[in-house]
């Protein structure tokens, strides 16, 4: 038998046992047995990505045609092809980095093939492939097991074990009791290190709070607020459960301050009668009988202090209680502290990513604001697909990191733009300003030529005939009536060529104004025939649609690669790693008609389909675009939906964009 181990990803220090064939993929819904599917959620794993699958004696790894390729030994191999895998081969999966295990099975290669190398992991003239030092910390799990989390401090069970047995009297010291505290204090430490999520973190302290000391039936965390400057209830619950109304936790500002003052854990076997709360209006009012608080203390820092009394039973906790609740409280600290640092580089990466956005749209002031407002509809997109009814969509939830890496692929979209230059970017009819410019030149030009060519007429005509003073002015006067006809007839022409420069959404034939136009010719004063229209300017005035033209829009459109290059540049963390992808396919369609890249359906993740809907519905509302005004919300939900009927987007999604009014701003 062999075996497959997770090095990195999502699914880290799993290892799966391969029988007779394992499939890998980005869902196991497309396989009969899901048991023999290693299902990978990145939107870089194709749904049907690969196999590893059994010959005889022999393991072989298969790509299924996947989108993005897999590795073996750093190398991406064939479509189709079978590798023999041998012992250790190093295998990639998207971000996923994959070992082949072989426990007891000998693959028969020729040393110094290329079956050889790809057996081994390697490719020929590759290094062979490093072993992580994780191996060692791996533990093995099935489907229903999960990874055993890094944890930033542990309790040293069996000494704390001997130590609680030792204190406890023959009475207390019930064994079941005993366990029930340790596995619940071991509970703490672990989730201290597992969990990112702060709220769900405190809420998880709280429920644990009661089994570590069961004669508890209050207990509140409270946290330094820094907008404030006071220390804050974040959290409480009562034996029985969460108290939601202020009134009953039991804040007493005497042992707050106390507590943070002092930077001491504190416990009071009767507070009523302590000399040091006896006269403490909080203390009476509160009910506080037994009580024990302790500082979440970090570097000489106070972060807060977590509490836990008992109303109506003095003498409910002992020292042994104070100093296991000052562990916890020690481990708590250390984790509010790593969630502050986080916080902190979240912030500063929030200011990053929204500092490039304006940094990009300053280079194009007519859209600015379009970006943040994408990621706003995308945002709002995803959470109504969280809570669909729709059977497709069902399945569909997106948890905290894949809403922030949603967010970030809207907000960075169109970051590409960087690298098209300014004028085609800002482009706002289909002849540049410069253009047009020349163009009104060459127009009062040409009627100068005009009237320089008739005045020689006349003078060639007097010459020739002598006219008669009155002969002559009838001549000029009929003269000039053909240059002012003449003039009316050019400055029809440029108004014209005017209503032609605007660009439109839809598409048109040339008109027969600008085809006159295009045979209008007129003389030099070398009596050349030059036309008002140079091939250029007629062939970009007649464009179908928009303001550009065809090179243009294909500048335009390198956005979307310009993105997916820069994006890639980023050192994405695990949660965050599929923005680079979502963001490169946002001008993808299902039916294949979009770019870059052309990819179809389930090419396409559902979080791309969800930028795309925003990005479109944007577009056409804003009102930003140089060539239109904006639509409204009806008509531009028409478009979506003709989109979607056209199957160029999901039109389940579209379904949930009208039905959650996502797009109201």
């Amino acid at each position: 038998m062999a075996r497959l181990e997770v090095i990195d990803g999502v699914y880290a220090g799993k290892q799966i046992d391969v029988i007779d064939e394992l499939y890998i993929g980005r869902t196991s819904d497309d396989y009969s047995d899901p048991s023999h599917v290693l299902g990978l959620p990145e939107a870089e794993v194709s749904r049907q990505h690969a196999r590893i699958l059994r010959r005889g004696r022999e393991y072989v790894l298969q790509d299924l045609g996947s989108t993005n390729g897999t590795l073996l030994g750093g190398h991406r191999i064939a479509a189709n092809v079978l590798y023999p895998l041998g012992d250790g081969a190093d295998i990639r999966v998207g971000p996923t980095h994959l070992l082949f295990h072989l426990d007891g099975v000998d693959s028969p290669t020729v040393a110094g093939s290329p079956a050889s190398a790809a057996a081994s992991g390697t490719a020929p003239g590759s290094r062979a492939p490093i072993r992580s030092s994780r191996r060692g910390l791996s533990v093995r799990v099935h489907d229903d097991e999960v990874r055993a989390p890094d944890v930033s401090m542990a309790i040293d069970a069996s000494q704390l074990l001997m130590e609680i047995r030792d204190r406890l009297s023959p009475a207390e010291a019930d064994l079941g009791q005993v366990l029930k505290r340790l596995q619940a204090m071991t509970q703490v430490s672990i989730a201290l290190g597992a969990l990112t999520d702060l709220e769900e973190l405190l809420g998880r302290i709280m429920e644990l709070i009661f089994d570590i000391f069961p004669t508890a039936q209050r207990a509140f965390i409270m946290l330094h607020d820094s907008d404030t400057g006071e220390f804050e209830p974040v959290a409480a619950r009562g034996r029985e459960g969460s108290l939601e109304r202020d009134e009953q936790i039991a804040v007493s500002r005497t042992i707050v301050d106390e507590v943070v003052g002092k930077k001491q854990s504190i416990l009071s076997l009767d507070a009523l009668g302590d000399e040091r709360f006896a006269a403490r209006e909080s203390i009476v009012s509160l009910s506080i009988r037994s009580v024990m608080s302790a500082p979440l203390l970090i570097d000489n820092e106070v972060l807060g202090l977590l509490q836990v009394d008992n109303p109506s039973d003095s003498h409910a906790f002992n020292s042994e209680d104070l100093q296991v609740l000052t562990g916890i409280c020690a481990q708590t600290a250390v984790a509010l502290k790593n969630f502050q640092l986080y916080a902190d580089i979240e912030n500063l990466f929030e200011g990053f990513v929204k500092a490039s956005v304006h940094a990009i749209e300053a280079r194009d002031p007519i859209t600015a604001g379009h970006s943040f407002r994408v990621a706003e509809f995308t945002e709002r997109l995803a959470r109504a697909v969280d809570s669909a009814d729709l059977p497709r969509l069902k399945t569909v939830n997106f948890n905290r990191d894949q809403i922030r890496e949603l967010r970030y692929a809207a907000l960075l979209h169109d970051f590409g733009k960087v690298g098209v230059r300014e004028h085609v970017l800002t482009k706002e009819k289909k002849l540049y300003g410069h253009e047009m410019a020349m163009l009104e030149q060459r127009f009062r030009y040409a009627l100068v030529c005009l009237e320089r060519e008739r005045y020689r007429q006349l003078l060639a005509l007097q010459e020739e005939k002598h006219l008669s003073p009155k002969a002559l002015r009838v001549e000029r006067e009929r003269l000039e009536a053909e240059i002012a006809e003449e003039s009316k007839r050019l400055e029809g022409f440029l108004d014209v060529v005017s209503r032609a420069n605007e660009p439109t959404i839809s598409r048109g034939g040339i008109s027969d104004g600008l085809l006159e136009i295009s045979q209008y010719q007129f003389p030099d004063r070398e009596g050349n025939h030059h036309p008002l229209l140079t091939e250029f300017e007629f062939s970009d005035l007649t464009l179908a649609r928009g303001s550009l033209t065809p090179k243009e829009r294909r500048e335009i459109e390198a956005h979307v690669s310009h993105s997916f290059a820069f994006l890639r540049l980023i050192p994405w963390t695990g949660p965050l790693a599929g923005v680079p992808h979502i963001a490169h396919a946002h001008h993808e369609k299902l039916d294949g008609s979009g770019y870059p890249l052309g990819l179809k359906a389930d090419e396409i993740s559902i979080q791309t389909r969800i930028l795309t809907i925003a990005d479109i519905y944007d577009a056409l509302t804003s009102g930003d675009r140089p060539y239109k005004g904006g639509l409204t919300t009806e008509e531009a939900l028409d478009i979506l939906g003709d989109e979607g009927r056209r199957g160029r987007i999901d039109s389940d999604l579209y379904e949930v964009f009208i039905a959650s009014k996502a797009y109201e701003r």
